[in-house]
């Protein structure tokens, strides 16, 4: 697939995301620009979708493609996932990407389905990240960046544990919001945290978030 879209168009940008269904965090997206064929050779030595490598691999993977591509990483924070919603807030981190190439000679190819973006050349790819090689480059950037901002955040909040479930809602999860409170990295749009906070089952301080969130989920 690749090979294809590159000697047609020139070069290839390869775009995933990371992040759509947690409860807490921002989302994700990576884009990754393939030039020439030994470039693409190099992806087909290393790179496969994200979800299928370990994490001690993705991380490896993740140096060796930051060290050699032309690659940009953006998010959208938990605000925007709940003013915007999740799809709109993941087509905005996508559209910030793109924003610094130049797309004159470009084709990009991007994971998943119905993203209606600003530019000309592109293709939404069903399991992109599975079929092509630049695409599953770009789901580990994401992935990995995704996780190392979780990690970070625990840091700041180790009651929420965020370090082993990412913010994803596990049972464990779930369990620490209810024990613990909801914060303003969280995404209160989101269930079951929505129903917790309309049924007034959890602690929220609501100055942590602006009044266009709290509208969002009627509790203003």
């Amino acid at each position: 697939m690749d090979i294809e879209y590159l000697k047609k168009y020139g070069k290839i940008i390869g775009v995933d995301e990371a992040g759509r269904g947690p409860l807490a965090g921002p989302v994700v997206a990576a884009a990754i620009e393939v030039e020439n064929e030994n470039q693409l050779k190099i992806l087909e030595e290393i790179s496969n979708d994200s979800k299928k490598l370990s994490e001690k691999k993705r991380e490896e993977i993740y140096e060796i493609l930051i060290k050699n591509f032309n690659y940009s990483i953006e998010i959208a924070t938990p605000e925007e996932i709940d003013i915007y919603n999740i799809f709109s807030a993941t087509t905005l981190a996508i559209e910030r990407n793109l924003k610094k190439y130049n797309l004159s000679n470009a084709y990009v190819i991007i994971d998943g389905k119905n993203f209606k973006l600003s530019i000309e050349n592109y293709e939404c790819i069903v399991k992109g990240d599975a079929k092509s090689k630049t695409i599953g480059a770009a789901s580990i950037l994401a992935k990995v960046y995704r996780d190392r901002l979780m990690v970070e955040l625990d840091k700041q909040y180790p009651e929420y544990n965020m370090k082993k479930h990412k913010g994803y809602p596990t049972k464990e999860h779930i369990k620490l919001i209810e024990e613990n409170g909801i914060k303003e990295f969280h995404r209160i749009t989101f269930n079951p945290i929505k129903r917790m906070i309309i049924e007034k089952n959890v602690s929220i301080n609501k100055k942590e978030f602006s009044t266009m969130r709290l509208m969002r989920i009627g509790v203003l």
